[in-house]
């Protein structure tokens, strides 16, 4: 699922500041906010030499990036370059980053970079599945450090996070609570063990650093960047980090980046998006679940209650409450086309049968027979690694407070101390507003249920330069969908420069 692993406010009580070496842009931009520009050169000062200027990280910068056919017969290019695993620290260890473009046309523009979010998620797939889609582009993607095949998390066997997948998201006892206090610590303990210091360096800063070292690498001069969902949160951050260094950039399926506390969970997205299921199920002869939207609704809550006391045994495995509820939210990422398949494994396991919701719950979490993929142990990693430490005896009440914006999913969801177990220091808290750069493109769609479209609407007023466009539908972002509206505008905004009026709405 898409955290909104965002700052609050303008700087957080307590929280250091952020040393102005980490925001240094490749090479030195005149333009960048004078509390984000490289300490070494004067602002307004003519540019110095890259291989000479860049404080340290010279070796970085001036590194070749050594092209070649990826091995998965598709015909697109791969590499890996190197980062340094601290960016304060250039002289201490690298990360490896693997890349992969798709080349343009002959015409190319340059390249384009895409970021599918998660967090967790490598791009490389999303560069290849997008190659057609912005042909006149070289279409690029890369695994953010944590992930696919750059240097990656890795935490427990496949038992072990079985169990921690598992755990009890919504404890009934005091009992109950302790089990999933020392299971999310046992975790996270199993992460350190098997990482190391690569968790200290996994915040959305560090990514998009990576981000801006790629662009030097292959000769942009300025970024142009497709993100979505928690590719986002990796834009909006580039462009408040270097917004001199920013071209065009589409932020599609906005995570939070107001920390208002009055903003709506993401839970409030699943419990509109299970709304749509149950009306449609209502409305059509291909759902078995009933014809009462209500009365389906409180249908699926009975049901995941009853596997808090009793789950499902499938095979040697068990369809838990919280195992079932992640197998429901899956459907629920898409538009009404994956309605029919969820109303019939939602049938299977009201009738016993939770097979086919526990192969969801599998797909959800990044589960397949010979073990997890590295979304499993990246997403908490990278979440943990921007979240400010609540304290362990504020998560109940703060779970609790979204039962009234999600009354079903909410408690199912569950709660979770993944993040006050975590053994790294969060982030540095700071306000995103991008101030300086160029025209933003924020897309939401009104039924996303990962990302409710308020954050979309947030993120495009609190960025200096944000435009709203809107796609009044369903599913989990809008610029990779068929909606030729929102194709349209976003192709203009690409390739032309064309902004659309602030808030357009496609339907």
């Amino acid at each position: 699922m898409t955290p909104s692993p965002v700052p609050s406010g303008e700087r957080l009580p307590g929280v250091p500041e952020i040393p102005v070496a980490q925001h240094e842009t490749f090479p030195a931009e005149p333009g960048a906010n004078a509390d984000r520009q490289l300490a070494y050169e004067p602002q307004g000062a003519p540019e110095v030499d890259l291989a000479e200027g860049l404080g340290g990280h010279a070796d970085y910068a001036t590194q070749v990036v050594d092209w070649a056919l990826c091995d998965d017969g598709s015909g697109a290019q791969c590499a890996t370059v190197t980062a340094p695993l601290d960016w304060d620290d250039p002289d201490g260890d690298a990360v490896e980053i693997a890349v992969r473009r798709v080349i343009g046309g002959d015409s190319s523009r340059g390249p384009l970079f895409v970021n599918p979010g998660g967090p967790g998620f490598g791009g490389q797939e999303m560069a290849q599945r997008l190659a057609g889609r912005w042909e006149n582009y070289d279409t690029v993607g890369w695994d953010p450090r944590g992930t696919g095949q750059s240097t990656r998390v890795v935490c427990g066997g496949l038992a072990e996070t079985d169990d921690f997948m598992a755990l009890d998201g919504s404890p009934d006892d005091a009992a109950e609570d302790r089990a999933l206090r020392d299971g999310s610590a046992d975790f996270a303990q199993d992460c350190r063990d098997a990482s190391g210091d690569l968790l200290d360096h996994l915040t959305t800063i560090d990514v998009a650093r990576d981000l801006d070292l790629l662009r030097h690498l292959l000769g942009a001069e300025k970024l142009t960047y497709v993100g979505v969902s928690y590719g986002t949160y990796v834009g909006a951050m580039y462009a408040e980090l270097f917004p001199g260094s920013v071209g065009r950039l589409v932020l599609d399926a906005a995570v939070d980046i107001t920390g208002d506390d009055e903003a709506p969970p993401q839970s409030a997205g699943f419990e509109r998006a299970l709304g749509n299921f149950a009306q449609w199920c209502a409305e059509s002869e291909l759902c078995d679940l009933g014809d009462d939207r209500d009365a389906i609704v409180d249908g699926i809550g009975a049901f995941l209650s009853g596997l808090d006391a009793r789950p499902l045994p499938v095979g040697d495995r068990e369809l838990t409450q919280t195992l079932a509820a992640a197998g429901i939210a899956l459907f629920l990422y898409e538009d009404e086309e994956a309605y029919r398949t969820l109303a019939e494994v939602i049938a299977q396991g009201q009738g016993g049968d939770g097979g086919a919701l526990l192969q969801a719950a599998d797909l959800m979490n990044g589960r397949s027979p010979g073990g997890y993929d590295t979304i499993a142990y990246a997403f908490p990693a990278m979440v943990c690694a921007d979240v400010a430490d609540r304290g362990m005896d504020a998560v109940p009440d703060e779970w609790r407070d979204t039962f009234d914006d999600a009354p079903l999913m909410a408690p199912h969801l569950g709660m979770s101390y993944t993040c006050e177990t975590w053994t790294a220091a969060p982030a540095p808290q700071i306000r995103i507003t991008a101030a300086g750069a160029p025209p933003i493109l924020v897309v939401g769609t009104t039924g996303d249920s990962a990302t409710p479209y308020e954050q979309a609407v947030a993120m495009a007023e609190q960025l200096e330069s944000g435009v709203l466009l809107t796609l009044d539908g369903a599913g989990h972002g809008a610029v990779t969908g068929d909606n030729e509206c929102i194709a349209e505008a976003v192709d203009r905004y690409l390739f032309d420069g064309e902004v659309p009026e602030d808030g357009t709405t496609c339907g």
